[in-house]
């Protein structure tokens, strides 16, 4: 019974201190349960078998976290985890009816990005002076492949 004791210890143990490396890295609460489960595994085989058999099973769970390591620092084993896909879908472009010195209104607040309408088009559009308030005409600055800079319009005095 004893040695089953152990042996959960110590599989627990690797198994959380994996989970801590792979799943929820940062957290290390797994990783210090994990650690500690090792190490109480490896303390009960010493108070239970001796010390004969107590190195045997400190020596066998320093050569199983070394395989377990060596396993897992391996390219092929984080080629089978990594995503293989690719990714072929682009930004869509603004519309080539805007032009540099074309008028429009903002449609929400610029802070300092947000949805600015020029003519019929609605783009990304973003503010070269910081916020800009709702309704508040602007004028195109420069136009992008994926966003227009705007400034504040000035009124004109008659």
């Amino acid at each position: 019974m004893e040695w089953i004791i152990v042996l959960i210890l110590v599989v627990i143990g690797f198994f959380l201190l994996i989970i801590e490396f792979l799943v929820l890295p940062g957290v290390n609460v797994a990783g210090i349960i994990g650690f500690a489960c090792v190490c109480f595994g490896v303390y009960l085989g010493y108070k239970f078998f001796g010390t004969k058999a107590g190195n045997f099973i400190l020596l066998a769970t320093a050569l199983g976290g070394f395989v377990v390591t060596w396993y897992a620092l391996r390219a092929q084993t984080w080629k089978k985890l990594s995503l293989h896909s690719s990714i072929d879908s682009t930004v869509e472009g603004v519309d080539e009816s805007v032009k540099v010195g074309d008028c429009g209104i903002c449609l929400g607040r610029l802070s300092p990005m947000g949805k600015v309408k020029i003519g019929e088009v609605v783009v990304e559009a973003l503010s070269q002076s910081g916020y800009i308030d709702s309704r508040a005409e602007v004028e195109v600055v420069k136009v992008y492949k994926d966003k227009v800079i705007v400034k504040l319009k000035k009124e004109k005095d008659g």
